[in-house]
């Protein structure tokens, strides 16, 4: 009887023990890991933000050359990207009454004078971008013979909408960004007074007298649209949204270890940042960037900053 009360008392204790160390087991299962975030600091900055339109390089000013006779062109060195001044001699052009005065002049060498042929000279500065006739061409009086640009007459045209029409005007300054990466500094210098009817845009100018670019070039033209050197900022990275975008919040990290969500109103950004307005935010409070997306308020976290 003694032995079987002991092996009941020790089998008591075995099953309480068990019991126990499942129960302490549990407990410290139940306990959950702390999620591993990266966070930053809310910082002050200038921020800027740009209006970016696309822009198309013409020149303004073209002129052609023009013959001034009939007949056919006699001498003529010149080719397409070639300089020509103003006065400069293009052409020559020698006419069929000049070729039936040949066996004359050997007759009355006084009609010699009207036989050299006719000098056709340039009427602008530039460079030749279109060259219509070559050596022995029969031309009419009037055809166009060549057509010369002025390359201190490129502008940037940029088609604007109406919308911002009081973002953009006659000096307002601007960045051109050209295909290879390349910026330039510039200002709008005019405007023209119409309105594309389908667009509902306004054509802008803006003149590089100064550039070396070729016409029909595609550009980007941006200009500052709003600006605030005192504006609170986060990563976009930072920022959170619900599916209608009509709630932001970040996660605020408070003793190093809790996140808690904190309401916010975007307002100016940029590529990389993004101004705030929080009551619950002020400069160096430090937000989530990685790892808060869809997680709870007040959710434990282990932080490494950025």
């Amino acid at each position: 009887m003694k032995n079987q009360y002991f092996k009941y008392i020790i089998t008591l204790l075995i099953v309480i023990s068990f019991s126990a160390c499942k129960k302490k087991t549990d407990t410290v299962s139940e306990k959950k890991a702390p999620i591993s975030v990266t966070t930053v600091a809310v910082q002050q900055n200038d921020m800027k933000e740009y209006l970016t339109f696309n822009g198309v390089t013409q020149y303004q000013k073209k002129e052609n050359i023009r013959s001034n006779v009939t007949g056919y062109i006699s001498w003529m060195k010149f080719k397409i990207g070639d300089n020509i001044r103003n006065g400069q001699t293009f052409a020559s052009v020698r006419t069929k009454e000049q070729d039936a005065l040949k066996e004359a002049v050997k007759i009355d060498s006084s009609l010699s004078k009207f036989v050299s042929p006719i000098t056709i000279r340039s009427n602008a500065t530039g460079v030749f971008t279109v060259l219509n006739v070559t050596a022995n061409d029969y031309v009419a009086e009037g055809d166009v013979l060549a057509t010369v640009v002025q390359p201190k007459s490129l502008v940037i045209q940029v088609n604007v909408p109406y919308e911002y029409e009081d973002a953009i005007q006659i000096g307002t300054s601007c960045e051109i960004i050209l295909q290879n990466g390349e910026m330039l500094n510039a200002q709008v210098t005019g405007t023209l007074p119409s309105i594309d009817p389908v667009a509902q845009s306004q054509v802008f100018l803006i003149a590089l007298p100064d550039a070396n670019l070729p016409e029909n070039l595609n550009v980007q033209v941006r200009t500052i649209y709003k600006q605030d050197t005192n504006a609170m900022t986060i990563p976009k990275t930072a920022l959170q949204t619900n599916e209608l975008l009509s709630e932001f919040w970040v996660m605020k990290v408070v003793n190093d270890s809790l996140a808690i969500k904190q309401t916010v109103v975007p307002l100016l950004k940029n590529d990389s940042l993004l101004q705030v307005k929080s009551d619950g935010l002020k400069i160096n409070d430090l937000v989530i960037s990685e790892g808060a997306y869809q997680m709870q308020d007040s959710t434990i976290v282990s932080t490494k900053k950025q």
